[in-house]
């Protein structure tokens, strides 16, 4: 299956603001990740610790994709 993922703020890391990323069935946002670091080294181990939006709702990291997924990979900012 292939899911879009848009890096967003990973962007400049990424060297692309989005990628066609090819995953068995049955993959999950985690695998997903692992699959990110292993693609684009420069965004581990931010790739861990991004939040995503699967079809723009915010996804744990045992969601399930499907094909034609469209994945959001933000940073998240803290602040006081």
């Amino acid at each position: 299956m292939h899911v879009t993922v848009k890096f967003f703020a990973y962007k400049e890391l990424a060297g692309r603001s989005e990628s066609t990323i090819e995953l068995p069935h049955g993959a999950t946002v985690a695998d997903l990740a692992a699959l990110l670091a292993e693609l684009v080294p420069a965004i581990f181990p931010l790739a861990h610790q991004a939040t995503y939006l699967v079809n723009k709702r915010i996804a744990g990291r045992d969601t399930t994709l499907n094909d034609g997924d469209q994945i959001l990979m933000l940073q998240m900012l803290g602040g006081g």
